[in-house]
Formats: C-alpha cells, sequence, structure tokens
C-alpha cells in the first residue's frame, strides 16, 4: 500500500517568511496576522534599531500592550530619527502598520520604508507619508500603510525608517508591525 501524504511534511517556498505571526490589531477590527519587526515594542532598548538625534527608548507604552507586558516605546525629538533592522518581505507582504502618539509634536511624522536585496543593497525606497500630529494627540494605531506592488523585484528584506519633521515636542512610536497577508486586498 502507498502511505498518504503526510501534512508534516515540510512545505517548500521561493520566497521568504518574516516569521511567526500574531493578531495585534483586532480590537480596531483588523484581523490580519503580523509579524514583528525586531524589537518592535522597544523592550529591550533600543536594539534592533538604530537611533539617530534626540531619539531615545522611554518609559512609556501603548495602553494596550498589544505585544505583550512592556513598559517601553521609542520617542523621537525634532528632528529625531529611527531605522528599524531588516525583516525578511516578499511580494506578498502589503501592510505596515503600529502605535503612535504626538506628545506635543508641532510637525508630522515621516514613515520610510528601505527595500534591500540579497547582498544588501538598496533596492528600492518608499515614501508611506506621514502622520499628521493632530491626529494623533493620544496612543491609536496607524492605519494600514498599504505597499503591495511597490516591492521591487530581487527584494528580500525590509527596514521602516520612522523621522520626526517636529521642531518642538516629540513623537512615541511603539510595536511595529509587517501583515505578510494578501488576502485583504
Amino acid at each position: 500500500s502507498i502511505p498518504a501524504a503526510s501534512a508534516a511534511l515540510p512545505r517548500l517556498s521561493l520566497l521568504p517568511s518574516c516569521g511567526a505571526t500574531t493578531h495585534p490589531f483586532t480590537p480596531w477590527g483588523d484581523t490580519g496576522s503580523y509579524c514583528a519587526f525586531p524589537n518592535l515594542g522597544f523592550e529591550s532598548g533600543a536594539s534592533g534599531w538604530a537611533l539617530s538625534g534626540t531619539a531615545s527608548v522611554v518609559a512609556t507604552n501603548e495602553p494596550w500592550h498589544v505585544s505583550g507586558p512592556g513598559a517601553h516605546s521609542l520617542q523621537l525629538g525634532p528632528g529625531a530619527s529611527a531605522i528599524s533592522s531588516p525583516l525578511p518581505v516578499n511580494l506578498l507582504d502589503p501592510y505596515l502598520r503600529f502605535f503612535a502618539r504626538s506628545a506635543g509634536a508641532n510637525g508630522s511624522l515621516n514613515v520610510q520604508v528601505y527595500f534591500r536585496g540579497l547582498s544588501g543593497n538598496l533596492t528600492g525606497l518608499l515614501n508611506f507619508g506621514s502622520l499628521a500630529q493632530g491626529s494623533y494627540a493620544s496612543w491609536q494605531p496607524t492605519q494600514k500603510v498599504l505597499s503591495l506592488l511597490a516591492l521591487p523585484l530581487l527584494t528580500s528584506t525590509a527596514q521602516v525608517r520612522l523621522t520626526s519633521q517636529a521642531k518642538a515636542g516629540s513623537w512615541q512610536v511603539d510595536d511595529v508591525y509587517l501583515d505578510p497577508r494578501i488576502a485583504k486586498l
């Protein structure tokens, strides 16, 4: 007799995986599965992130603790920026989402994604846009930021860059995620 195919067989894929997924935005009607960027909640300080200017990790957290118990977030003062470690991506990775708050910032928070190839070369840059300070007076999840089809061919990783355009006050960011599913289009 020929044995039945086993569900335990490894699944072959030419596309990289961003890792384990969770459902952090379900309370806001988004049932998507998201992958976490390295040190998404800044509980390990700035590990996994390159900070510049007045960027720092502070003792405050988004109030819902979607990534688990935590007490820290990223703070970006005037002109400060932070860039994440690379996260594996593929052409089916359409959404980026995180939590943000304007702490008296008088300017926007710019969001960019750097796409890199296997050798670390830059394959593209996507300006996702800016968060307006008036819309984020208290902690809240950002809208889903669509990047589908913006991903250049031969891209293997993505990095998020956050830059405060404020001249006074600061921005706070917590729990940065990528949604690797395409089913929501």
